[in-house]
């Protein structure tokens, strides 16, 4: 009789073994790995990539959508000084012209200073300075009123005391109230026409 044929898998000559269950399992995780390592990547390109875009604008504040709107204000508002539209310097004043000028001299004076407890006094040589046009009828003015003018720059240099005379800011001074006199004396209702007061001599002793 012929031999029944079994139905046993494992008597079949081509029968392949069935896989196991756990290289079954690990297969079927290695995709799943590599698609959440690559989903990691991604997200660390993409957080770098926005970390670069910060930096950028914190480097360049000007340039940058994310700087304040007051500095982006200020820049605007700033003074375009290489056009030289703003901030330019005044021209200077033109310099004086003294070759225009012709020179009187008054007779050198001698004045105790107001110093009660020390005999102190002052010697002085002036010179008033006038335009030339207007030399010929200063002069002129000056001699017919030069008695005038000595008692008055007399009483003047008596009335001040040592401190009074110290220092080039009191020696301008001086200057200009002998001008303001002078031109008051001579000339009072009319243009004054000295023009300067010189020291050429001013000695304290």
């Amino acid at each position: 009789m012929p031999e029944a044929e079994t139905d046993n898998p494992q008597d079949a000559p081509d029968a392949q073994p069935p896989q196991n269950a756990g290289e079954a399992s690990t297969e079927a995780a290695t995709p799943l790995r590599k698609s959440r390592r690559f989903l990691i990547l991604c997200a660390g390109v993409a957080i770098a990539a926005g970390g670069a875009g910060y930096a950028v604008a914190i480097l360049t504040p000007d340039q940058s959508p994310l700087a304040p709107a007051s500095a982006r204000a200020e820049e605007e508002q700033a003074p375009e000084t290489e056009t030289g539209e703003t901030d330019e310097a005044p021209p200077p004043k033109p310099a004086e012209d003294t070759e225009n000028y012709l020179y009187k001299d008054l007779e050198s004076i001698t004045v105790n200073l107001d110093e009660p407890r020390l005999a102190r006094y002052v010697h002085a040589t002036i010179t008033l300075g006038m335009l030339q046009e207007d030399f010929p009828a200063a002069s002129q003015r000056i001699d017919a009123k030069t008695r005038v003018l000595r008692d008055w720059l007399t009483v003047y240099l008596a009335s001040l005391t040592l401190d009074d005379v110290r220092g080039s800011a009191n020696l301008n001074r001086i200057r200009r109230e002998i001008l303001d006199a002078f031109n008051q004396e001579l000339w009072p209702e009319s243009k004054p026409l000295i023009r300067k007061v010189l020291f050429k001599e001013f000695a304290v002793k």
